[in-house]
């Protein structure tokens, strides 16, 4: 029996939905709030177009789920997961590094800690992995969980819990704006000191790791 050739569009369609339809990162900061729309008009084009993201990536993980996991080869795909982006593009093509940070997104996703919250606390589980605006990637996991399951229901929770997002998201992108217009070089100069503190902290961890390996027998 002939294997079925699988197609390689729903690898950019959801390359497109998670990169450039990306609703908090790239449509409030760069496309609706330079347009000068107040809260309300913002959250009113945000938040369905969230929703449908969150449809969207329904169908795309589904697809990925039932369709195109069954043909990877477990293996290859764990040891060549760990490569990244910039080495995937290289020696791969655009379309080999989306397949490989799918399959690694994939795995993330599901988990066993996520999983077993989604499972402990059901609807609220999905609700609250929806309206997470600390975490990012809540929305994204809870996609993936609904999807690998089949549990479409599940998608009423976290399309709920997803409007309560856009609203956080909305307000946090209006005071980050607001703030920058005021205060651009105070912004700037935090920006440097935590970006410091974050690689100094980096560096004193790998000195000390460096340190116990020197030590130990």
């Amino acid at each position: 029996m002939k294997e079925e050739k699988l197609s390689a569009w729903p690898f950019f369609w959801g390359f497109l939905l998670y990169t450039v339809g990306n609703v908090d990162y790239v449509v409030i900061p760069f496309i609706l709030e330079p347009s000068g729309f107040s809260f309300w008009e913002t959250f009113l084009i945000a938040a369905p177009l969230a929703n449908l993201e969150v449809i969207g990536g329904f169908y795309f993980w589904s697809w990925i789920t039932w369709k195109w996991l069954p043909t990877m080869e477990p293996i290859k795909g764990t040891v060549e997961l760990t490569k990244n982006i910039i080495t995937l593009l290289r020696e791969y093509g655009l379309l080999g590094m989306i397949t490989f940070k799918v399959g690694e997104t994939f795995r993330w996703a599901t988990n066993g800690r996520f999983s077993r919250f989604v499972n402990a606390w059901g609807h609220v589980g999905m609700f609250v992995l929806g309206a997470e605006s600390f975490v990012s990637g809540g929305r994204l996991v809870g996609t993936i969980i609904c999807a690998s399951t089949k549990w479409k229901n599940g998608l009423y929770s976290l399309i709920i819990g997803n409007i309560i997002h856009i609203a956080i998201a909305v307000g946090a992108w209006k005071l980050f704006f607001f703030l920058w217009g005021e205060h651009k070089e105070e912004l700037i100069l935090s920006g440097i000191f935590m970006f410091l503190f974050v690689v100094g902290g980096f560096v004193q961890r790998k000195l000390r790791d460096g340190q116990a390996l020197l030590k130990s027998p």
